[in-house]
């Protein structure tokens, strides 16, 4: 009778274990737009960069190695004014998540626009420099590739600054209100953000992203 009490007891135990362990979900990216904003890492004479929108995809190659790109609207802005160079960086992605629940990407390629100047439209020369360093993408049930943080050395026009970027996914939601100023509320009641995110509505651009260094969770 003892064993086989203690037979159920160990049954009973190694049951509930498999029914509250997570299983692994790997390294989930959604796709496509993401919203960023720019916390500053240091000092800086440079004017401050505005959170901007992040055109983020996963990509697999024929070897089974994933990758990363990071697209940012400023480089899109400068395309057709310099067409020969591409406005991504492209980096090697890892297929599990770190013991806290996030996914490195790293080698990101620099990525640089250098635009001439357009007399006829008034539009000055410019030159723009990303240099992606410490992307991490959340991976988690709760979050499952919808968050990032990233360190990020970025140069205008001769001055570099360093920031501390925070993402989040979907990065689509505007957050002005009925005067175009930002409101928060509204990302609070956005039904397309997971309940679970803390959310800011960022003044420099007016779409929702994280209020907190990712994990920003409620």
């Amino acid at each position: 009778m003892t064993r086989r009490i203690l037979g159920l007891v160990l049954a009973t135990a190694m049951f509930s274990a498999c029914e509250t362990e997570q299983p692994a979900i790997g390294c989930p990216v959604q796709s496509l737009v993401w919203s960023a904003t720019y916390r500053p890492l240091e000092a800086s004479s440079c004017p401050l960069k505005a959170g901007e929108q992040l055109g983020i995809l996963k990509f697999s190659t024929p070897s089974g190695d994933e990758q990363l790109s990071i697209k940012p609207e400023t480089l899109v802005a400068l395309d057709e004014r310099d067409p020969a160079r591409v406005a991504y960086s492209l980096g090697a992605l890892a297929k599990e998540s770190d013991s806290e629940g996030f996914c490195s990407a790293s080698d990101l390629d620099v990525a640089e626009k250098h635009a001439p100047a357009v007399a006829e439209q008034g539009l000055p020369s410019k030159d723009i420099v990303y240099r992606w360093s410490g992307v991490r993408i959340l991976a988690t049930p709760q979050a499952p590739g919808t968050q990032m943080v990233a360190e990020l050395e970025y140069t205008e026009d001769g001055c570099t600054a360093k920031y501390e970027v925070w993402g989040m996914w979907p990065g689509d939601i505007d957050c002005a209100d009925e005067d175009g100023a930002p409101s928060n509320a509204l990302c609070a009641a956005a039904g397309t953000i997971n309940p679970d995110f803390a959310t800011v509505c960022d003044p420099s651009q007016l779409r929702c992203v994280p209020a907190r260094r990712p994990p920003s969770l409620k």
